[in-house]
């Protein structure tokens, strides 16, 4: 075999093994303003009509918070918006998510919404870190969206919710939980006034 070969081969192999390493954050593809825009001004679903008569609103404590449970869910979409470890400064891999979530919300359609930007992280580290740690990079976005889309910061809310909400309660370790969740807190019927 011609050195050229053994070299080519060396050089391929990396390459693969170096695509299958970063390919999940730097090949990922981002949500679309467009998906974005639709989650966030969707029509809540109505809720089925029961043979008998019940409450549609409920008073629940979780977590120390209370909770107002409704029949109808408010319009969300959660977000991969990725942040070092342990930090919450936006890194380079969150921009082009962070543009498309800009874009969506400088949207004639969603004009004088009220928008919560809240953070979560996954089950690793101590409550008190994590709900400062989610409610840190949730500021970030929100000072990111303000700066470089010129949104009206009064507009937008950002939240910490910690480890306390996790997307997948099979395993608090996953993922998944590390996300952005994005709601429009807005009535639909105020949202495009």
């Amino acid at each position: 075999m011609k050195p050229s070969h053994g070299r080519m081969r060396r050089v391929l192999t990396t390459s693969v093994i170096g695509f299958l390493i970063f390919s999940d954050s730097a090949f990922a593809q981002p949500v679309s303003r467009v998906q974005i825009l639709q989650a966030l001004t969707a029509q809540p679903k109505a809720p089925a009509i029961p043979d008998s008569p019940r409450l549609t609103r409920s008073l629940t404590l979780v977590d120390s918070d209370y909770v107002v449970a409704s029949a109808q869910s408010k319009p969300a979409i959660d977000l991969d918006v990725y942040f070092d470890f342990n930090s919450a400064v936006i890194t380079v891999d969150a921009l082009r998510q962070l543009h498309e979530l800009g874009a969506a919300l400088s949207d004639p359609m969603l004009k004088g919404a009220k928008i919560s930007i809240g953070g979560h992280t996954d089950g690793v580290g101590g409550d008190a870190f994590n709900l400062k740690l989610s409610k840190h990079r949730a500021e970030a976005i929100k000072r990111y969206l303000v700066e470089a889309f010129m949104l009206t910061a009064a507009n937008l809310q950002a939240v910490g919710y910690g480890k306390r909400r996790p997307k997948n309660k099979g395993d608090v370790f996953a993922p998944e939980n590390r996300r952005v969740e994005i709601v429009n807190e807005t009535p639909q019927t105020q949202a495009q006034r």
